[in-house]
């Protein structure tokens, strides 16, 4: 009775159907993984979450961490998944092939966009929605504690980034901290609100607000506002490396002086960054500045970091910072420096 009353609820062209529905997902959502060929001759299929510093995560379903892999190790590449990429300075949308003379293809709605070679790849990104997505975070604290003199000192190194098809934002805060008995506190602390657009090619328009604070050259306020262009000279998975130039106007207060300093200087900086060399990230950044109402005067603000990634996105980085003046304040120094290390987590 109960089979004959199967039969009445459910013919058998009614359970085909079913059971076709059922495969023909299973194929679509394993046809729709990512698949990566190494050169060894082994595959594995997934999803691409993302490749910058020449490492792409893949995630898969049957481990529970992603995979990090060498981008230069890829033979082949087959993804069905739509990816924000950025290339030779260019940012560009669609999905995304690679062969095996490694040239990377990327199309949209099946009309190839253009055909890159591997290694002018700068990053890849999953292509969301979501406001967030675009959202880059990272924060790092070091401290410091001996018995002589009751030596204390903290330090904290952090910055928000938002970045678009076209334009990048960032803004940062750093401060160090020190105190012991029968001295006088030090401390330095500068902040940082930059917008950068590209306007074409290799260049883009800049501008920034940023401040500095510190007790070796008796800055009470040092608030520059800069506006200018630069040009990328040369960008890829490994490194970048642009120039910059334009003005400044430098309005300074100091703890020994009523007045206020306002100045216009022009500047010219350069920024170098080489990625995951052996898991080493280095930066260097300079800025030199001479004065266009006071043409006597000049300034250098520099800054190099050595950072090492570790799991679950931590790092450590030992980073150095110089500033120069050769007209600084009454009684103080031409120069401050800080070495610092910390720990931090990234975002």
């Amino acid at each position: 009775m109960l089979h004959s009353s199967l039969k009445t609820h459910f013919p058998a062209r009614t359970i085909f159907i079913i059971c076709f529905f059922i495969l023909h997902s299973v194929v679509k959502v394993s046809a729709q993984s990512d698949t990566l060929v190494f050169k060894n001759g082994q595959s594995i299929a997934g999803k691409i979450k993302k490749m910058e510093k020449g490492v792409l995560v893949f995630d898969t379903d049957y481990a529970d961490d992603d995979f990090k892999i060498k981008w230069l190790s890829i033979e082949r590449l087959v993804s069905f998944h739509e990816y924000r990429i950025g290339v030779k300075n260019e940012i560009i949308k669609g999905k995304i092939e690679l062969n095996k003379d490694q040239s990377l293809i990327i199309y949209n709605e099946g009309t190839t966009v253009d055909t890159y070679d591997l290694k002018d790849v700068i990053y890849i990104a999953e292509l969301k929605k979501g406001f967030s997505d675009r959202f880059s975070a990272e924060l790092e604290v070091g401290f410091n504690l001996t018995k002589a003199q009751n030596l204390q000192q903290f330090s904290i190194r952090s910055s928000v980034g938002y970045k678009t098809d076209k334009s990048t934002s960032v803004m940062t805060f750093n401060m160090l901290q020190s105190t012991q008995d029968n001295s006088a506190d030090i401390f330095r602390r500068d902040g940082l609100l930059s917008y950068r657009r590209i306007l074409f090619s290799k260049w883009y328009g800049a501008t920034s607000i940023s401040t500095l604070s510190n007790s070796e050259q008796n800055i009470e306020i040092r608030a520059n506002t800069q506006i200018g262009f630069g040009r990328y000279l040369f960008a890829n998975y490994k490194a970048d490396w642009g120039l910059k130039i334009g003005v400044n106007n430098n309005l300074e207060r100091f703890t020994d002086a009523e007045d206020i300093r306002n100045t216009w200087e022009a500047y010219l900086g350069t920024k170098l960054d080489l990625y995951n060399f052996d898991g080493f990230d280095l930066s260097f950044d300079f800025m030199g500045y001479n004065g266009l109402t006071d043409s006597s005067r000049i300034r250098v603000d520099t800054n190099l970091d050595l950072k090492y990634d570790l799991p679950l996105d931590f790092f450590v980085r030992v980073g150095f910072s110089l500033n120069y003046d050769n007209r600084p304040a009454l009684n103080a120094s031409e120069t401050d420096y800080i070495l610092r290390t910390g720990i931090g987590w990234e975002w």
